[in-house]
């Protein structure tokens, strides 16, 4: 996946470390769970007072399931179920209803008609309370303090899938142990509601209702005129199958405005409050399967972005407000599906705001991680390459369809290109960085970015690993068994190797000492193989003891590295003659099309599934490899800081070399 240069330093210092190291906005995602049953609603809370976002959320898994996610500050999730059988659950949230300081959870079941609650005793005991069992249709939850007396009372909206019929209502908490609940209607106008918001929308400080009704298209707010009376106001009658509706001020005018989605029309809209109770519609692009409409300062540049999700393509999109009512939408997730509700919240500490989802077909619940203040977009790494002129490594991000290119230094990133579908094997010939993207090659100026050349390629499967010679020509795998050589200068290829090769071939290396190509494949105990660049003959370089290898390197004396998936993920690197070999890294989460930065002797390996690249230094000779001592995170010299001279003998010349520590 790189080219091969003449560089004779050869000298190391020690260690191994690891980087996740992003203005328009970027998520990464990190998985909760893929095994909750079309889960609906899903809220994020510190549920257990440890200073940590957990995750509550509802399904249909085990008959109707309420559930939490404990984090563990270093986002690891343990799942505890607090209700099983509870039919037809749809709404969730999370509040401190007693008062007593502790969290608690209210949640909705349409199919049982009820609203429940459960009381935390402060060790995430729980013990269930009835709210209501005869609330036909319960679907969403909203936890307000709706007549002002300071206790948290409980917004519900009525989804009959059978009479066609849907009620708003609130119930009145009577701040007693045990806490007493009355209802009160505020209108029984919809048929089928889905959802309901509290929210002060004309400012006179008392809480108003907003709410939606799917098969009469209609958008309604309820204004709050005290003594638990409500007066009715239309904002839309025409938005198509209303899924979804709150309120948020999104054009900073100090009034709150509506967001709303429309499922099966596919309609994202927002209701700007003009004052008087008037409203204007904006409509948003069109966005199928949308079923979710939020808003937050994602970029944080005092502008409000908008937050969509939907059960169609894309699931998960930041609509960046531009001003002038101007919205750019950009996709968060090609890997997130289904997504049914999502919502914006503060998961990592880093003071940029983050995102939860949750995926109904999907079963997924996950969390998104701003990278504002800092930009990760490492998903998939599966190859790398060293940009030596501009001191960077240039990194194909499989799952974020892009080229990252990473600071040698800093390790800040940025994205090189974007707007590739799933980026594979890469190489940097000349000025140009080549990437296999699918059945086609495409080249990009290293400077401005451009694209200067592109061949497509027939494959039986999909291009993946390269590597270039000295002469201009490149060698791209094909994982179905075979090797093209690309005439860059001649935008041609031909096919030299189309059989004989390993189980799933995945990347080849340019070896210029025997002018051959080194290749390897994903499958047990498997070879390396040499592809001879006179006769295209292909043989057995040697055998080895592992195998499901992703990756092939090596340095400037011929020494051989391989990335194999084996667990736990390992490096290992071959003399050049392969008379021995040494495994000198462990740890690596499946990693991939690993190089060697032979200006400075490091190995750089980006990690498939850990979503990172490790950076190795080695010491390397003509005859060995000294492994250094390695350390995952931190660097600890065996020297003190100062100017050293190295002599480095191999078997004809010794090499003298200054070396500091700082």
């Amino acid at each position: 996946m790189k080219r091969f240069t003449f560089s004779f330093l050869a000298l190391s210092v020690l260690i191994c470390f690891s980087t996740n190291t992003g203005a328009q906005p970027n998520f990464r995602q990190y998985p909760i769970t893929d095994t909750f049953t079309n889960g609906s609603d899903v809220f994020a809370e510190d549920i257990n007072n440890d200073g940590y976002q957990d995750i509550v959320a509802v399904g249909k898994a085990n008959g109707g399931e309420v559930a939490w996610w404990e984090n563990d500050g270093e986002q690891n999730f343990t799942f505890h179920s607090i209700k099983q059988n509870f039919y037809g659950a749809r709404g969730v949230r999370a509040e401190d209803l007693n008062d007593d300081g502790e969290i608690d959870i209210i949640a909705a079941a349409w199919r049982d008609n009820t609203i429940l609650w459960w009381e935390n005793d402060g060790n995430e005991n729980w013990t269930e309370h009835e709210i209501d069992t005869n609330f036909v249709g319960a679907h969403t939850v909203d936890i307000k303090d709706v007549n002002g007396d300071g206790y948290m009372d409980v917004l519900c909206s009525g989804f009959d899938y059978y009479g066609h019929e849907g009620e708003i209502a609130w119930w009145e908490s009577d701040g007693q142990i045990p806490i007493g609940w009355e209802k009160h209607l505020i209108s029984a106008r919809f048929q089928q509601s889905p959802f309901v918001f509290g929210a002060d929308m004309d400012g006179d400080d008392d809480l108003d209702v907003i709410a939606c009704g799917e098969l009469n298209d209609e958008v309604y707010w309820w204004e709050n005129l005290g003594n638990e009376t409500f007066t009715e106001h239309m904002i839309d009658n025409n938005f198509d199958a209303a899924h979804t509706v709150i309120a948020k001020d999104i054009d900073g005018d100090e009034d709150l405005d509506i967001l709303g989605a429309a499922c099966i029309s596919g309609k994202l809209a927002w209701w700007e409050n003009i004052g008087y109770n008037d409203f204007v519609k904006h409509g948003l692009g069109a966005f199928p399967g949308a079923l979710w409409l939020d808003a937050a300062d994602f970029d944080q540049d005092g502008k409000v972005d908008l937050l969509s999700a939907g059960m169609g393509s894309p699931k998960l999109a930041i609509w960046q407000n531009l001003g002038g009512n101007q919205f750019e939408m950009h996709f968060i997730s090609s890997s997130f599906s289904s997504a049914f509700c999502a919502v914006p919240t503060y998961m990592d500490g880093d003071d940029d705001i983050d995102i939860v989802a949750i995926g109904y077909n999907s079963d997924k619940i996950s969390w998104f991680g701003n990278q504002l203040f800092n930009p990760d977009y490492l998903d998939g790494p599966e190859s790398v390459a060293f940009d030596h002129q501009r001191q960077r490594y240039l990194v194909s991000s499989a799952h974020e369809d892009c080229i990252v290119a990473i600071d040698k230094i800093t390790h800040v990133q940025e994205i090189f290109k974007d707007g590739l579908d799933s980026p594979l094997g890469n190489c940097i010939n000349d000025n140009v960085i080549y990437v296999s993207v699918g059945e086609e090659l495409k080249g990009f100026d290293l400077e401005t970015g451009d694209e200067v050349f592109t061949l497509q390629i027939p494959c039986i499967q999909h291009l993946d690993g390269m590597t270039c010679d000295n002469n201009g020509f490149l060698y791209v795998i094909d994982t179905g068994g075979k090797i093209h050589k690309v005439d860059i200068a001649n935008n041609s290829y031909e096919t030299i190797v189309g059989s004989g090769l390993s189980t799933w071939v995945q990347d080849c290396i340019f070896d210029p000492f025997n002018n051959r190509l080194l290749s390897v494949g994903y499958v047990a105990v498997a070879p390396i193989q040499a592809i001879d660049l006179e006769t295209y003959q292909v043989s057995t370089a040697t055998s080895t003891p592992f195998g499901n290898y992703d990756g092939i390197t090596i340095d400037q004396f011929g020494n051989v590295y391989l990335a194999s998936h084996y667990s736990p993920g390992k490096i290992i690197q071959y003399q050049a003659d392969f008379s021995s070999y040494e495994v000198i890294s462990t740890g690596h989460n499946q990693p991939a099309g690993l190089d060697f930065n032979q200006y400075d002797n490091m190995l750089v390996i980006p990690n498939f599934t850990g979503n990172t690249v490790d950076y190795l230094p080695v010491q390397v000779t003509g005859e060995n490899l000294i492994t250094p001592e390695v350390d995952p995170v931190k660097i600890y010299p065996k020297y003190p800081k100062g100017l050293y001279f190295l002599n480095l003998k191999n078997a004809s010349k010794v090499y003298s070399e200054k070396l500091i520590i700082r």
